[in-house]
């Protein structure tokens, strides 16, 4: 009897769906294959075993049959006419929670303000599993690698911290950042972030400066060519010994705590030179009383102060005797919310403006949504809801109508068919003449059912709904480009198959919500031709 064997699976998420694949030699047809798992200790009883109907040689595990953290060994074997076949040698294998990466470079806008970044990244893994390489990489707008960075080893001393310079990066142009990679026991993952760069480049400027020779009776002029490229600026810390990020306690792994008494300094942003500057910074669980202080080096000279207060900021400035006090405007119930400060300064003038970030949600580690989150659901999904309400109510309207006018015809048809019967009766009409009157009352009938009720039905309520869906045109636009984005990648080799059918897949899941209907890529079998062709078909049906 010959013996299937079971093909080797990398380290996977238990979460996940695996296929798992198998080679069987013999003679005889087989549809059916049994599975069995069990964890890789000894004498262990299986954890999952049952069979299994198919065409091919594979198995296919649901997500959540198997947990993470844990060592499994499979073996398989098929059924053949007599029974069932000897078990496969068994393969091991271990489960692994799918890491996250944090970006924390990109605010929560998905914006950077630099051309110049070090691009920051955090990992994580449940089970603790370490990182032996990473690479970074950087995708234009539809994916496409511009460049990869070398494959790079973590650091002794920050194992879950990898950075990457990432230099000329275009003001306004849409990007997506890649961290791949690689842990100890095989386990490989990649993920993308996209992000816009926002910042200000001015052109080349100049900078007059005469100098009077006294002894000489001369003025020399010395002229300065100025140029901004929007760099970042070092952050230092003034009332400790060094200025690493220790110094400073983390909220959620992700928002720096700076108390009162260990403030944070940005020194040489060149804004004592400017007669005019702008500023926009975010803060959260900002306290009552002053937190921001603008001054020349080593805090001489004049101070811009802001303060905090319940529902507003003010900036106070002082020049010998002169005071000036400066207020915002007011945001009821601003507290200790997340906000944007924007201020702008025009000679000795200063003008601020605060404004609440309503796209704050809390942790980014945090899968689970906050109860603040919940809260504020309702209120996000209440335009959309609305939406989808006033579409289906076109809908049922159509429907009505095309009903109301099939009663009224049938109830036509049923009334010349009773009177041709009660002709019949009173001997106004033969038996032969009552059979020939009834079916051409039903001819004339169906021959309205078939070339007018039916054809105008399907077009109204085709109507119906592409007059309901006008709003979503845009998500459907959308739609159609993220599809097509994850075919040309397939196209290209850049994407496997069936991590782009995973894709699709959850780009179909997504939308779903939205659009009345989606393509729908839940099929094991389909190739890249198949795919095409229902992308294809959909975008025709939308035209």
């Amino acid at each position: 009897m010959v013996q299937p064997i079971l093909n080797q699976v990398a380290n996977f998420d238990a979460d996940n769906r695996l296929v798992l694949t198998f080679t069987y030699l013999g003679p005889e047809m087989t549809t059916m294959n049994t599975l069995s798992i069990r964890e890789d200790k000894p004498d262990s009883k299986p954890v999952y075993e049952k069979d299994q109907v198919s065409l091919d040689k594979n198995h296919i595990l649901t997500g959540g049959t198997l947990k993470n953290g844990t060592a499994y060994l499979a073996k398989v074997r098929v059924k053949i006419a007599n029974g069932y076949s000897e078990w496969s040698p068994e393969i091991k294998f271990t489960c692994y929670t799918t890491p996250k990466i944090l970006f924390d470079t990109i605010d929560q806008k998905q914006f950077i303000y630099t051309n110049d970044v070090k691009m920051s990244a955090i990992y994580t893994q449940e089970q603790g599993e370490p990182v032996k390489t990473y690479q970074f990489t950087l995708y234009d707008q539809r994916h496409v690698a511009l460049k990869r960075y070398p494959v790079r080893v973590p650091d002794n001393d920050s194992p879950t911290r990898f950075s990457e310079r990432m230099k000329d990066i275009e003001k306004g142009k849409l990007y997506y950042v890649g961290l791949k990679v690689t842990t100890y026991h095989g386990l490989i993952y990649e993920q993308l972030q996209e992000f816009t760069a926002q910042y200000v480049a001015p052109s080349v400027s100049g900078i007059l400066n005469p100098v009077m020779n006294k002894q000489d009776g001369q003025i020399v002029i010395d002229l300065f060519l100025k140029q901004l490229l929007g760099t970042s600026a070092r952050a230092y810390i003034p009332k400790r010994e060094n200025d690493n990020d220790d110094n400073y306690t983390y909220w959620k792994d992700d928002y720096v705590v700076v108390p009162k008494d260990n403030p944070l300094m940005y020194t040489k942003l060149g804004m004592a030179k400017a007669s005019n500057w702008v500023g926009k910074l975010w803060a959260m669980n900002v306290q009552n009383g002053l937190f921001l202080d603008f001054a020349p080096a080593f805090g001489r000279g004049q101070h811009i102060k802001f303060y905090k207060h319940d529902d507003y900021i003010t900036c106070e400035k002082k020049a010998g005797k002169i005071y000036s006090r400066t207020k915002s405007n007011t945001i009821r119930g601003l507290g200790l919310r997340p906000f944007y400060i924007y201020i702008k300064v025009t000679e000795y003038r200063v003008e601020m403006h605060i404004e609440p970030d309503q796209t704050f949600k809390g942790d980014d580690w945090d899968n689970t949504k906050s109860q603040e989150e919940l809260a504020e659901y309702g209120g996000v999904t209440e335009a959309t809801r609305k939406l989808i309400d006033v579409a289906n109510a076109k809908i049922n309207a159509a429907r009505n109508r095309l009903q109301q006018k099939h009663d009224s015809h049938w109830q036509q048809y049923m009334t010349k068919v009773n009177a041709a019967i009660n002709d019949a009766r009173s001997h106004a009409l033969s038996h032969d003449e009552l059979l020939n009157r009834v079916m051409e009352i039903d001819n004339e009938y169906w021959d309205y059912f078939k070339y007018d009720e039916q054809v105008n039905y399907w077009k109204e309520l085709a109507k119906a709904e592409r007059d309901s869906e006008s709003a979503y045109e845009v998500y459907r636009t959308e739609y159609e480009q993220r599809v097509w984005e994850v075919i040309a990648q397939m196209r290209a080799g850049s994407m496997k198959l069936t991590d782009g059918r995973t894709k699709l897949n959850q780009y179909s899941t997504v939308y779903s919500f939205i659009l009345r209907e989606v393509i729908n890529f839940d099929d094991a079998n389909l190739d890249l031709a198949h795919i095409e062709l229902l992308y294809d078909q959909y975008v025709e049906k939308y035209k």
